[in-house]
């Protein structure tokens, strides 16, 4: 049993919070109304007891007016906008350990605290559409401000028992410091790429010996890579 996080480990940036930056920032109105409420969202972004609110607010304002069917065909879009070949965000080192893991039969699983559908479509675009994505939920009205199911911290471990997932797992890949209990409840933990201050705290809560691994080194080759080719 594997488990990887989604952005900052396969994919580089935030994959959900890039999508509500384009869907506001190519509507004038939507763009506004984002800049003048600024002093009500931001504070409450930054700060867990008031992000959920933050976020749906922020959701609630980026697709406004859209129905399911344009939800999904415009996370379609913004999937290959953002984490297409083109990109260089998905390291070919991040591929082949999935690809070497399913190669060895092992259960495979992205969990990731990117809402669906835009989870699943990045994982579509990077070539993993055969593994299983378990995604925080979203439930969007066209008109009404959404529930949502973050699947973050302790939460991913609830979403991933939800999705059949025995802990504790084989093996977990992770960035970031918020995925320590997903990184606690497998027999062999990794780090993928970690800022400093993440990594420190990350080895003092599992130990120095923790495997560290730097894919964005081979993201930036594979950039550079193609800039030469392109200009041969």
């Amino acid at each position: 049993m594997v488990v990887f996080d989604l952005d900052g480990t396969l994919v580089a940036g935030d994959s959900f919070g890039a999508f509500l930056r384009h869907l506001i920032t190519r509507n004038l109105l939507r763009c506004a109304m984002a800049v003048v409420t600024v002093p009500v969202w931001l504070p409450a972004w930054l700060l867990p007891p008031t992000r959920l609110a933050a976020e749906r607010y922020l959701v609630w304002l980026a697709a406004a007016g859209m129905d399911e069917d344009a939800f999904a065909a415009a996370a379609g879009d913004f999937a290959t906008r953002h984490a297409g070949p083109a990109t260089g965000r998905a390291p070919a080192a991040a591929l082949e350990r999935v690809r070497e893991h399913r190669e060895a039969g092992d259960w495979v699983v992205v969990a990731t605290g990117c809402a669906s559908p835009l989870a699943q479509e990045v994982c579509t675009v990077i070539g993993l559409d055969g593994v299983d994505v378990v995604a925080s939920t979203l439930i969007r009205r066209r008109w009404g401000l959404p529930q949502a199911m973050p699947a973050r911290g302790e939460a991913k471990l609830r979403a991933l028992g939800a999705a059949g997932v025995a802990l504790p797992v084989d093996h977990a890949y992770s960035d970031s410091f918020s995925d320590l209990p997903l990184l606690r409840a497998a027999r062999t933990a990794h780090l993928v790429d970690p800022s400093p201050r993440d990594q420190a705290r990350l080895q003092r809560a599992l130990g120095k010996d923790i495997e560290v691994l730097r894919w964005a080194a081979f993201r930036g080759r594979e950039a550079r890579d193609r800039t030469r080719g392109s200009n041969q």
